[in-house]
């Protein structure tokens, strides 16, 4: 027992030892050592701009409407002034001469701080909107057209109103720019038109005037929602040098279909048709239905301002010609 024990207390001394000499396990290494490496973040990616864009002041949304709507009709980007004090409806009340807006307005000195900085670069053409305030411009435009050098840029103002006129607030902010070449403003309802807004763009330059694939059926231009799709593509470049006139001829009591001239990107899926679908047949024919039909198709588009009655009225009583164009 005793030479149990004594051999005991020698294994003890033993270890202890050993925990006390450099021969101790060695300690783990920093967990960074065990992590795999971070990898670096990807650049952003930019992306190049139009050249056109639409810049705008709205305190009540009116005018970001009709900024949105000239955006669309010419392919703009667009971009908001935005007060670093936003507006209240207290603070535009015309009735009240101490309201902000009045005070602003009728000190020509003040100019309301903007929150963010919004970039001119790389535009060529900007579209300048903002409400009439008092028969002027609201402060905050001269904020923004003071803090940006506008050489080589095109202006184009406009503004939105209940009655005024844009009145002399488009030369005021031209003088306070300094720079640019500035073009006669003009005042929007908030109503307006896209055949107004249209109108007015092709007058201050034909070139600003975003085009699109267009389809007239017997003579008769129709609205067509048209597919974002490789085949529609391709479409619109097969007629973007000139329209192409396609005769098409009544098949079954339900769908007008001719002939391209050209084979498009086809990616066909089993389609049941409604009045108004436009669709790719075999690659290279062009559907236009004013009844249904279940097929494997392409589909190109639809016909959106006419009736299932107005459809078979203009598709449904012979061989018509379609003609499809870029304008």
């Amino acid at each position: 027992m005793k030479r149990l024990i004594c051999l005991m207390l020698v294994w003890t001394l033993a270890l202890a030892a050993a925990g006390c000499s450099g021969a101790a396990v060695p300690p783990a290494a920093p967990e960074t050592m065990d992590e795999a490496p971070a990898e670096a973040a990807a650049p952003p990616q930019e992306t190049e701009n139009s050249g056109v864009l639409v810049v705008y002041f709205s305190a009540t949304g009116t005018t970001r409407a009709v900024a949105e709507r000239i955006a669309g009709l010419t392919a703009a980007d667009v971009k908001e002034i935005v007060p670093a004090q936003p507006y209240s409806a207290g603070d535009l009340n015309y009735n009240d001469p101490a309201s902000r807006a009045t005070v602003e307005q009728n000190d020509a000195t003040t100019r309301p701080e903007i929150a963010e900085d919004v970039s001119l670069d790389g535009y060529t053409t900007v579209y300048l909107g903002y409400p009439i305030w008092w028969g002027q411009a609201p402060r905050i435009m001269s904020t923004f057209v003071e803090s940006h050098d506008f050489t080589g840029v095109t202006v184009i103002p406009f503004c939105t109103s209940g009655s005024s006129d844009i009145g002399q607030s488009d030369d005021a902010l031209a003088a306070q720019a300094g720079s640019g070449n500035w073009l006669q403003g003009r005042r929007f309802a908030a109503g307006v038109s896209d055949d107004e807004l249209r109108a007015w763009i092709d007058e201050t330059g034909e070139d600003n005037v975003a085009k699109a694939l267009k389809l007239s059926v017997a003579g008769s231009e129709v609205s067509v929602a048209w597919e974002e799709n490789a085949s529609v593509q391709a479409l619109a470049e097969l007629v973007q040098t000139a329209p192409l006139t396609v005769r098409m001829a009544t098949y079954g009591g339900f769908e007008q279909v001719g002939p391209l001239g050209a084979s498009l990107p086809r990616d066909d899926v089993q389609t049941t048709t409604q009045a108004g679908d436009i669709v790719l047949y075999s690659g290279d024919q062009i559907v236009v239905f004013y009844g249904a039909n279940s097929w494997a198709y392409t589909r190109l588009g639809r016909i959106t301002d006419r009736s299932p009655q107005q459809l078979e009225e203009l598709l449904g009583n012979g061989d018509v010609t379609m003609t499809l164009s870029w304008e």
